[in-house]
């Protein structure tokens, strides 16, 4: 009797363990499940409006729905905007070609090949969304040219044909990305912001607390300064999420800005020997005591609450800071790090009234790092598709045009993804071979079993939630994206369906080849290595600060955070600390320089202080410390201002200038080696 009550409740405990199993597992599983669920739902509503409207070709429509229902993109009304952009862009530019040139076909080709090259460009220099729709607009312009190339007078009515279907499939996945995602990257967004606001304030505080040279913190700084990436692009994600946010984007713009200040005042803090004397313990205390106050944790719990903390503590840190110029480097890196978390605090909330006054946001024109790499994937670009176009024509193969798209894709796709694009052109097409093959099976075996739509999208919702399933998660993904983007062309799916063999031969070989061709490009011409971008973007750093110091370009404080910004977040993951810690320094000198212009113009208007800049920016870096040495003296000689605001400038330009000594006498090399100019461009095409 009891053992087999033992054995039953050890049945019992058997089947709750493998349920509770079964759980975490589909838990794991839950997230690319729903993806696929969601491109299912996306391709069969785009079917289903071509379908009603009678399109002939269908399968563009479901196609675009594809490519815009991505994980890693995700789909809303502001993205759609973008996308529906580029590709009423490249049908214009198509259109126009063919207008002027409907006889002429090597000025066309040679055009359509350029401005292929052009979206490349414009890809690698654009953000996120206007990145992905200056691809798209590269993509919809060969989908035109293969569609009409036959007969270019009926060119702008296929083009609005086409557009119409694009943008079809752009809706239909906007849609169901609409009423299937709950606010996924916004909270991503916030808790990313969490994450780095404690890191910043737990590394700051401990050096206050350790009351040591806060130069052993430098690879939290580091990397700190390598969230920059990461942090845009969850701002961009959470942007296209929600066009509520959109039109608060300016507050979350800001906050990467706030936090490479705050990273730079930290920076001084730690290593500029404080001549005008050193932070006391009661002013160390006093900052813990204030800093302290502030719970990180409330900033998802209680961002309003948290906001008002650091309102509190900023008034705090003010009050101190008034006393006298005790600590004042330690006291700006407190104020811009709690300025920072106010940011934070702002972003996540996203309405009510701003607390930092300087909006900051994106400077027009757009920031460009560095424009070498955006040169060579232009280039390759219009020499693949220039390539795809000559075999054409020397083999008159029909499929051709089909080829010079999927080329265009593969290129275009990913030509912004930096020292991933050469393996995942490959994986791309390995997916797309793979499809070829799966293709065939359901084309001949399948499909023609079944004569009615519903069976049809039946088919095609299986097929579909696998491969999101399995494009969703992280082995290969970009297998499974390139077998979900050539699903559709290689079926045929149109209005009707009509099975060739031939056909299906041909366009099999024209996806596969194009596709091939792409990534054979990468090989052919690779991106810029990450040593050679490392190198370039600080010698352009370097320019840009000697021009900003010789007073040959004057650059609002606002856009050189932006450019240095943009430059520490483009760095390779190849860059080490050090190279990391030359960008922060010259971005340091730079602002350094910008404020001592605005900070008490009579201070800077005297003769040392320029003429120091100016034989910095001409590398002579020995004259122009002795010429900071000496207004330093001559400043610390004279009495400290009686009025409040005059003593907090003249506090300021003592900490500027000790900035600009500090980086002197420790990176004297990188401020005055000489520019490596053109060789550092025809290396890349070595």
């Amino acid at each position: 009797m009891s053992l087999s009550y033992d054995s039953g409740r050890g049945d019992r405990s058997f089947l709750y363990e493998l349920g509770r199993l079964a759980v975490r597992r589909l838990g794991v599983l839950a997230p690319r499940l729903l993806f696929g669920l969601r491109l299912s739902a996306s391709v069969c509503l785009a079917l289903f409006i071509t379908y009603y409207l009678e399109l002939q070709n269908a399968f563009w429509a479901a196609t675009t729905a594809a490519i815009v229902c991505q994980p890693n993109l995700g789909a809303s009304i502001q993205k759609g905007r973008f996308r529906a952009l580029g590709s009423t862009i490249g049908a214009l530019v198509l259109v126009s070609l063919l207008a002027l040139f409907p006889q002429q076909r090597g000025p066309l080709f040679l055009l359509l090949a350029l401005f292929c090259g052009l979206c490349a460009v414009a890809a690698t220099l654009l953000r996120n969304l206007a990145a992905y729709a200056a691809a798209l607009a590269g993509i919809t312009s060969t989908i035109i040219f293969a569609d009409t190339v036959a007969d270019p007078s009926s060119a702008a009515f296929l083009a609005i044909v086409r557009v119409g279907e694009i943008c079809i499939g752009i809706c239909a996945a906007c849609l169901v990305a609409m009423l299937s995602d709950m606010g996924a990257a916004r909270r991503q967004l916030a808790a990313l912001i969490a994450r780095i606001s404690a890191t910043l304030l737990a590394g700051f505080s401990a050096d206050i607390a350790s009351g040591q040279d806060a130069r052993a913190s430098r690879d939290t700084r580091v990397s700190l300064t390598r969230e920059l990436g990461p942090l845009n692009l969850a701002i961009d994600a959470a942007l296209g999420e929600q066009s509520a946010i959109f039109a608060d984007r300016t507050r979350l713009r800001r906050i990467s800005f706030q936090l490479l200040d705050a990273l730079t005042s930290w920076r001084n803090a730690a290593r500029i020997d404080d001549r005008l004397g050193r932070s006391s313990t009661t002013v160390q205390a006093e900052l813990r005591d204030a800093l302290a106050s502030i719970d990180v944790a409330q900033l998802q719990s209680d961002p309003a609450e948290f906001r008002r903390t650091c309102l509190t503590t900023l008034g705090r840190i003010d009050t101190i800071r008034s006393l006298g110029a005790v600590g004042a480097p330690l006291m700006n890196a407190a104020h811009d790090i709690v300025q920072s978390l106010l940011a934070a605090a702002e972003g996540v909330l996203t309405k009510g009234p701003s607390s930092i006054g300087g909006f900051r946001g994106m400077p027009r024109p757009a920031i460009v790092a560095d424009p070498l790499p955006a040169l060579v994937n232009g280039v390759r670009t219009a020499a693949a598709v220039l390539f795809i176009i000559w075999f054409w024509m020397a083999t008159a193969w029909p499929s051709g045009p089909l080829a010079i798209v999927f080329t265009a894709v593969a290129t275009l796709i990913f030509a912004s993804f930096g020292d991933q694009a050469r393996e995942l052109a490959r994986d791309y097409t390995i997916g797309v071979a793979l499809m070829a093959g799966i293709g065939g099976v359901l084309y001949f075996g399948v499909l023609p079993a079944f004569s009615s739509f519903a069976a049809l999208i039946g088919v095609l919702s299986v097929l579909f939630v696998g491969l999101g399933a399995m494009q969703a998660g992280s082995w290969h993904s970009v297998v499974f994206l390139a077998m979900t983007i050539s699903s559709l062309p290689l079926l045929g799916v149109g209005n009707p369906i009509v099975y060739d063999a031939s056909a299906y031969f041909n366009l099999a070989l024209a996806i596969v080849s194009g596709s091939a061709v792409g990534a054979l490009f990468f090989v052919a011409m690779p991106v810029v290595p990450p040593a050679l971008r490392v190198q370039r973007l600080i010698a352009l750093s370097v320019r840009d600060l000697r021009r900003l110091m010789a007073d040959r370009w004057k650059p609002e404080q606002d856009r050189w955070t932006a450019l240095m910004a943009r430059r520490l977040e483009v760095l390779p993951p190849q860059a080490t600390a050090e190279d990391t810690a030359d960008l922060l320094a010259l971005y340091a000198v730079g602002r350094a320089a910008l404020r001592l212009a605005h900070a008490d113009s009579s201070q800077y208007e005297q003769y040392l202080l320029p003429a120091a800049l100016v034989a910095l920016a001409d590398g002579r870096s020995a004259d122009a410390r002795e010429m900071l040495l000496a207004w330093r003296r001559d400043n610390l000689d004279q009495d400290l201002p009686v009025d409040d605001q005059d003593r907090r400038r003249w506090i300021a330009c003592q900490s500027h200038v000790a900035v600009i000594i500090d980086a002197i006498e420790h990176h004297s090399a990188l401020l005055t080696a000489p520019l490596p100019g053109w060789r550092l461009f025809i290396t890349a095409f070595r």
